[in-house]
């Protein structure tokens, strides 16, 4: 009987311990999944194909949180499916058609992340691009705000990611918009410049005005900006009193853009911008992602080709955060001058540092502080009262 009792407590305790183990094994596997008490581990409801046909439906209808949703389970259910990459593509679409730009160029990052070598990776290039160009905020649409008056932290992203894809896929079929949203967000940066130019001028500052029309020449030569640049610095020479130098612009406006000045030579200077070129530009429309996808193929090139798009895209280039501000000679910065492109306008040598040294020389001449590479800066003039006066009415 000693025996058999021992074996029988022998028996209890083995059972005792695998109940044991059995329950911590339980806790373990819910710590895990993240289950809950009473909770069921979630499993697939659908096949993979299924959670796809489903996905694709509901983007169809427009119902893009939805398509999201079953794209999302299809790569948590089957994550090396035969889906799992076109499900990714498919959602970065979904997350753009839905305003969601921050997701969808997370998605774009992480394609481009894991699947390298996947024939449609240009598309997710492209997308990342383009998400970024609208920004973070749902409420910031392309045309609806001047990009030039707005934060332009994301159009800086976006120039890069669109610089990145054609200079690695320049026969993608997406890289011809690409190109054309490079130049519209170059032309921005320097449109910017110009606006705070003009903002100078309405309020007589003109060597700040000066130093804003010299950035432009130096850093984005290649903008449709140019000929205002030349007028500004034209018309604000001429008021600080520097007539040699004015002379000299007014006679490159009279070589190069000979509409921007009037008969009796008068310099054709407007604060207002005209932003109707704005207007003609038609980026191409992002669709889903497939091999014979040919919605950006059909954007207005005016008058270039594609392939002349993209080679003139490859040369523009913006200021970067090292660059010397505006307000710096740009005759004693020599990085600038690396960094700046020619375009042979014979510009009047040194002028900046001139018209700074002779600031005090004219009763209008004003004093500026700015920052220019922040496009939307608090300006900090030395106005008299009057001046200060209008600016806080206004």
């Amino acid at each position: 009987m000693q025996a058999v009792g021992n074996t029988f407590i022998k028996l209890s305790s083995i059972t005792l311990l695998a109940l044991s183990v059995n329950l911590v094994g339980c806790q373990t596997f819910k710590n895990l999944t993240g289950a809950k008490d009473g909770e069921a581990v979630e499993t697939a409801e659908k096949s993979e194909q299924g959670y796809y046909d489903e996905a694709v439906n509901q983007i169809d209808k427009g119902h893009y949180i939805q398509g999201i949703e079953e794209l999302t389970n299809l790569r948590t259910f089957y994550p090396t499916g035969q889906y799992a990459e076109q499900a990714l593509l498919d959602m970065m679409y979904a997350q753009y058609e839905g305003d969601k730009y921050e997701m969808a160029a997370a998605s774009a990052e992480q394609f481009i992340r894991l699947y390298p070598s996947n024939p449609q990776v240009s598309y997710a290039y492209y997308v990342r691009g383009v998400a970024n160009m609208e920004g973070s905020s749902e409420s910031l649409k392309l045309f609806k705000l001047n990009q030039a008056e707005r934060d332009t932290a994301y159009l800086r992203i976006a120039f890069a990611n669109f610089q990145e894809l054609i200079n690695k896929y320049p026969n993608s079929p997406y890289a011809p918009d690409a190109a054309q949203r490079m130049t519209f967000i170059y032309n921005q940066f320097a449109e910017s410049e110009m606006s705070a130019a003009n903002w100078y001028i309405e309020r007589e500052a003109y060597v700040a005005a000066v130093n804003r029309a010299k950035w432009v020449f130096q850093y984005y030569p290649l903008s449709e900006s140019t000929p205002d640049a030349l007028a500004v610095l034209a018309y604000s020479h001429e008021k600080l009193g520097l007539t040699d130098l004015a002379n000299e612009y007014k006679t490159l406006l009279q070589i190069n853009y000979p509409e921007m000045l009037t008969s009796n030579g008068s310099v054709k200077l407007s604060t207002k911008r005209d932003r109707t070129w704005l207007n003609k530009i038609t980026f191409g429309k992002l669709g889903r992602s497939n091999t014979t996808d040919k919605s950006v193929a059909s954007g207005e090139y005016n008058g270039a080709t594609k392939t002349q798009m993209i080679r003139n895209a490859a040369q523009l280039k913006l200021a970067g955060t090292n660059t010397t501000p505006a307000n710096t000679p740009v005759a004693n910065n020599n990085a600038a001058a690396r960094n700046s492109i020619s375009v042979g306008l014979g510009l009047p040598e040194a002028s900046a540092e001139r018209v700074t040294s002779q600031s005090s020389t004219g009763s209008t001449a004003r004093e500026a502080n700015v920052d220019p590479l922040n496009t939307n800066p608090t300006r900090r003039t030395t106005l008299n009262d009057d001046s200060v006066s209008d600016m806080d009415n206004n």
